[in-house]
Order: C-alpha cells, then sequence, then structure tokens
C-alpha cells in the first residue's frame, strides 16, 4: 500500500473511532461489546465497522429470515426473562411469532489482506468458524466474523395458538445466549493476546486503550 492510501485509510479508521465512541457515549452500543471493539482498534491495521455482541429477538414474519413484511418485537443484548416472554406472548400478531437467538457477529476493516487473514485465523481458533472475506474496497479489505451459534424456534403460528414450556425455552435460549458471549469474550482475549506477542517482539508496551488524534 503506497503512503497516500495508508494516510486514507487511517483517516478511516479515525472516524470509525469517534463515530464508536459517539455511539458509546449516548448508548447505541451493545452493554458488553465495547471491550471487544476497544480490541481490535487496539490493532494497527484494523478497524471495526458493525458489530453485534449477541442477542435474543422476537420477530413477527412468516419467516423467520424475510426481511420484508416483518417486525422485530423484542430484542435484548443480555438476558429474556419469562416475564417479558409472557408479555410478548399476551400482545396481538400479524403473522407468525419467532424466537431467534444470535452468537456475535463482528465487521472489520483491515488496511490490507495479510491483517485480514491474520484476524481470521485468530478469530477461526476460537471458534469464529463461518467467518470470512466479504469485499474489499476503499476502506480497506472487509471481513465478517461469526460463530455458528443461533437458536431459531417458532414461538405461535396464530394468536389463538398456545405456547407451552414457556420456563424451558428461556433457559434454553439464554444458555445459548451465555454460549455467544463466551466466544467473544475468547476473541477478546485472543485478540489482545496477539497485539501484546507483537508488540513484545518489537520491544513496545501494548497495554493502554486506542489513541484518538483530536484533528478528526
Amino acid at each position: 500500500m503506497d503512503s497516500r492510501k495508508e494516510q486514507e485509510w487511517k483517516k478511516f479508521k479515525e472516524e470509525a473511532i469517534q463515530r464508536l465512541l459517539r455511539d458509546k457515549d449516548i448508548g447505541y452500543l451493545d452493554p458488553d461489546i465495547w471491550d471487544l471493539l476497544d480490541a481490535f482498534m487496539k490493532r494497527d491495521k484494523a478497524f471495526t465497522y458493525s458489530s453485534c455482541s449477541g442477542r435474543i429477538t422476537i420477530i413477527d414474519a412468516i419467516y423467520p429470515w424475510a426481511r420484508k413484511d416483518s417486525s422485530v418485537i423484542y430484542k435484548n443484548h443480555l438476558v429474556l426473562s419469562e416475564d417479558e416472554l409472557e408479555g410478548v406472548l399476551e400482545k396481538g400478531q400479524i403473522r407468525r411469532l419467532w424466537l431467534i437467538v444470535q452468537g456475535p457477529i463482528l465487521h472489520v476493516y483491515t488496511m490490507d489482506s495479510d491483517e485480514a487473514w491474520s484476524i481470521l485465523g485468530i478469530a477461526r481458533s476460537v471458534g469464529f468458524k463461518h467467518s470470512g472475506i466479504l469485499t474489499e474496497n476503499k476502506k480497506g479489505v472487509l471481513i465478517e466474523l461469526r460463530t455458528g451459534i443461533r437458536m431459531v424456534h417458532l414461538l405461535r403460528e396464530t394468536s389463538d395458538s398456545k405456547v407451552e414450556g414457556t420456563t424451558e425455552l428461556v433457559k434454553i435460549a439464554n444458555e445459548i445466549l451465555k454460549k455467544g458471549k463466551e466466544k467473544k469474550d475468547q476473541l477478546r482475549n485472543a485478540i489482545l493476546s496477539s497485539i501484546r506477542d507483537y508488540s513484545m517482539k518489537l520491544g513496545e508496551n501494548p497495554e493502554g486503550n486506542f489513541h484518538v488524534h483530536n484533528n478528526v
């Protein structure tokens, strides 16, 4: 990468950091994703673009993958309670109700393909097996990191349908969400470990938060 493109890429990263800090301040970020994003920003040749630490959602849709004619009626990144589930079920619906548990998903831009493959190797080593390169553009190489952790359950066909076993369903959904959070933490530790190993080779201090320039 020539110096002009490298400077342009660094500008994209600084803008991403500023946006991330703003989102954190106003509460747009997942409540437990900051430490993972912070770890990625510490790598010189990477920055996060969009992310989810894992979540439980309930959607009103014919099919769970549908985007058109579907509505998210419940979302929580931390835990689902039985009372919350019962509250959703007390309301009406238009289509089918689906309970979906999703593990962590991250999109990361890297300065070059070497950094992309390095991160993919680290991510896959801790269970992010469903990861890969999506595209390459002026912001760099875009990679997606995701695990296979996922649950899709048909809650109710119609408003008249009876839903049984809500206690067990809530327990299992939270258990699966927790597994995703564990993978998130493993990824964070692996990324920080890779930074420490590289810094020690260079004789640098790897501690501290990522640096933000004032001229962005």
